[in-house]
């Protein structure tokens, strides 16, 4: 994965110019969020399987007729094996 840094310096050299001031700004407003993004990148983390249940509800409550026999979440076993593909 490239860095905000190596980006910025590859579209420079590409235009055929050094970074310009808005550039480096960009660069450094995207160091200075780089906390937040891990904090936000954590919570996910440690509330993965509580993220999966709730987006799997969201679908099966927007959407019904996916508990109707043949559908995907007509049998327990195809509702667990919804809820693992949404956390996969």
């Amino acid at each position: 994965m490239k860095s905000v840094v190596t980006t910025v310096v590859t579209a420079a050299d590409a235009a055929g110019r050094f970074p310009s001031q808005n550039d480096l700004e960009a660069v450094q407003g995207n160091i200075q969020r780089a906390a937040a993004r891990l904090e936000a990148a954590e919570k996910l983390a440690n509330g993965w399987e509580k993220v999966t249940r709730e987006a799997g509800d969201a679908c099966f409550k927007k959407y019904p007729y996916l508990k109707q026999q043949g559908e995907a979440g007509s049998t327990q076993t195809k509702v667990d094996k919804c809820y693992r593909d949404l956390s996969h």
